[in-house]
C-alpha cells in the first residue's frame, strides 16, 4: 500500500481510496481487503506510524512446482532449530548431502518433541516449513517433504496436530492423494 502525493499515481494493478489522509493505492493481488479500509495515522513518544484496518496480506496460493532448493530449506529450518548446520554437516560426505536422511531424522525430532509446550511451538513451525517445501520447493524438496516428513508425521500418530497448521489449501491437497 502506498500514499502520493498529488497527480502521482503508481502504475498498475492498484485500486484507489480516500483516507482522511489522502489518496490511498492498494495492490490487486497479494492482498485480502476484509473490511472498510481505514488509514490512522498515530504519534507515539517512539515512533510515528500508519496503521491500517481492514486489509490483510493474501494467503499464499501453490501455482505449481517451485524453485527453492533443498539448502534454501536448511537455512529456512535454522531460523526454528540451532542446530540444523550442525546436523546438515553431519548428513554431508565427500560434499554429498543426503537430504532424505537429514529431513527422516529432523522430523523424528520434531514429532518426538511434540508433547511438550516448546516442542508443540517448534512443531508448528516445522509444519508450516513442510508446506513451504510443498509449496514453493523445487522438485526434490516437494518429493521429501511427501514421501518423507509426511508418512513419518502419520506414522508418529501427529497427523490431526499437523492438519491443524497447515492452510485449508495444503490440507485439501494432502486429502486429495493427487501427487505431481
Amino acid at each position: 500500500m502506498s500514499f502520493t502525493g498529488e497527480g502521482e499515481v503508481p502504475e498498475g494493478g492498484y485500486r484507489e481510496d480516500k483516507s482522511v489522509l489522502g489518496k490511498v493505492y492498494i495492490p490487486l493481488s497479494g492482498v485480502e481487503v476484509t473490511g472498510d479500509i481505514v488509514v490512522r495515522y498515530e504519534r507515539h513518544p517512539w515512533i510515528e506510524r500508519f496503521e491500517v484496518d481492514g486489509i490483510k496480506a493474501a494467503k499464499p496460493v501453490r501455482t505449481g512446482m517451485g524453485s527453492k532448493s533443498i539448502m534454501g530449506f536448511v537455512m529456512s529450518l535454522a531460523t526454528i532449530y540451532d542446530k540444523a548446520y550442525d546436523d546438515y554437516n553431519e548428513y554431508t560426505r565427500d560434499g554429498v548431502f543426503d537430504a532424505e536422511a537429514y529431513f527422516a531424522d529432523i522430523t523424528e525430532l520434531f514429532c518426538g518433541n511434540a508433547g511438550n509446550a516448546a516442542g508443540r511451538k517448534a512443531f508448528r513451525k516445522f509444519c508450516g516449513l513442510t508446506e513451504n517445501m510443498w509449496r514453493e520447493g523445487c522438485r526434490a524438496a516437494y518429493e521429501i517433504a511427501m514421501d518423507t516428513i509426511l508418512p513419518s508425521i502419520e506414522r508418529k500418530g501427529l497427523r490431526d496436530e499437523f492438519t491443524a497448521n497447515i492452510t485449508d489449501e495444503f490440507r485439501d491437497y494432502i486429502e486429495s492423494g493427487v501427487r505431481e
